[in-house]
């Protein structure tokens, strides 16, 4: 059952049948680059997490192969959630990270009361940056955040980027 979909991909409400595929998207180094952080939770203690904690978590299905190719969640910050994704590693760069966030945002926007979301990637994540303009973001630098590299101990920028809800007649500039 898909709560959204178009031609090529379908999301479906996140359940812990799918929590094996998050769990080895995030053994892959650049999944944990992605998101500047050392994963080292073992199976058991991953699929402990409370799904229903958050509003909006789905799966991503292409259509066509019937096949799970990656995640969206919704943050838990109730004036301007992030929205973040993981597409699992062989599914990467083929364009399911742009169609699928404009499918959540086109969802979250219909049936949440949100006037803006948020989503962030480091400086030098060029795939995440150029999909995030693509679908609509726009940079919002005063919520960017300095960090250290967990890898190389350097510090790094996180930008934050933002896309704003046309029902409440504002506009991304």
């Amino acid at each position: 059952m898909f709560i959204i979909e178009n031609d090529e991909l379908g999301l479906t409400p996140y359940t812990h049948n799918d929590d094996y595929d998050m769990y080895m998207c995030w053994q892959d180094i650049h999944t944990q680059k992605g998101y500047n952080i050392v994963f080292e939770q073992t199976f058991d203690e991953f699929k402990t997490i409370e799904i229903n904690r958050f509003k909006f978590w789905v799966t991503v299905v292409d259509k066509n192969s019937n096949k799970k190719v990656g995640t969206l969640r919704l943050g838990l910050d109730e004036k301007c959630p992030d929205l973040a994704i993981w597409i699992y590693p062989k599914y990467r760069n083929k364009g399911y990270a742009t169609n699928a966030f404009k499918l959540a945002i086109d969802y979250i926007f219909q049936n949440f009361n949100y006037k803006e979301i948020s989503a962030g990637c480091y400086y030098d994540n060029i795939y995440s940056l150029k999909m995030l303009e693509k679908v609509g973001f726009v940079r919002y630098p005063v919520g960017d955040t300095k960090e250290i590299d967990c890898f190389t101990g350097n510090e790094t920028v996180q930008l934050e980027f933002r896309i704003l809800n046309s029902k409440f007649g504002l506009k991304n500039t």
